[in-house]
């Protein structure tokens, strides 16, 4: 009953992150769209995972696509950035070879309609690395820079307190939920609680985008 009602709340997470970043699309700048977009994506790859579950009863091929376009976002907005990326297009590199190991792995190692955890390691180190190394430009970059009222400042946060707390869980989902069911249960109920922070968080974030992008212009 608390999943199944934290499953709903997330997906209505989703749906606010969306809105408020498609409100804001035209105020923003580039590497801010991507993330709009990624939320859009993620807000529609869900609603199908869950139609394809109450249907099919399994929606692992949809996600696995998804975790590919996902990681190609990801690399996109951290692409228009990250000062160093833009300047010689790192992003997009990271971003192509990340996908291909992805399409590897489907191939050779877990297939399309299984739990693909290796991917979802690599795209949470990725991203986890990525964000920090954000984090560092932007202090040597931006001396005077009010940090708590930059919208990137937050975003790079959030991405990093999601993907911190799930990259962990991503690698021993398999087992927890074959070995430890009641566990399993909690564990994606607690995935779900830490998705309807994330994207509040994220919406939060694009309502209040104009006000933050003004003070630090």
């Amino acid at each position: 009953m608390i999943y199944q009602a934290a499953n709903y709340i997330y997906l209505l997470s989703l749906l606010f992150a969306s809105v408020c970043s498609i409100s804001r699309f035209k105020k923003t700048d580039k590497a801010s769209r991507i993330l709009s977009i990624l939320i859009s994506c993620a807000f529609i790859n869900e609603s199908a995972a869950y139609l394809l579950a109450k249907i099919y009863h399994n929606n692992l091929a949809l996600y696995n696509i998804y975790s590919l376009v996902e990681f190609g976002l990801l690399s996109l907005y951290f692409n228009y950035m990250i000062d160093v990326f833009i300047k010689k297009n790192i992003g997009f590199y990271v971003g192509i070879a990340g996908i291909l190991m992805g399409i590897l792995d489907l191939i050779f190692l877990q297939h399309l309609d299984s739990f693909n955890s290796y991917f979802l390691l690599f795209e949470a180190l990725s991203v986890i690395g990525m964000s920090l190394f954000a984090f560092f430009r932007l202090l040597l970059k931006h001396d005077s820079l009010t940090l708590y009222k930059y919208p990137h400042f937050w975003f790079i946060s959030i991405l990093l307190f999601f993907w911190s707390i799930t990259f962990l869980c991503w690698g021993l989902y398999d087992y927890i939920n074959q070995t430890l069911r009641q566990s399993a249960l909690n564990i994606n109920t607690a995935l779900a609680i830490v998705g309807i922070v994330t994207y509040v968080g994220l919406g939060c974030v694009f309502l209040l985008y104009p006000k933050m992008k003004n003070i630090n212009e």
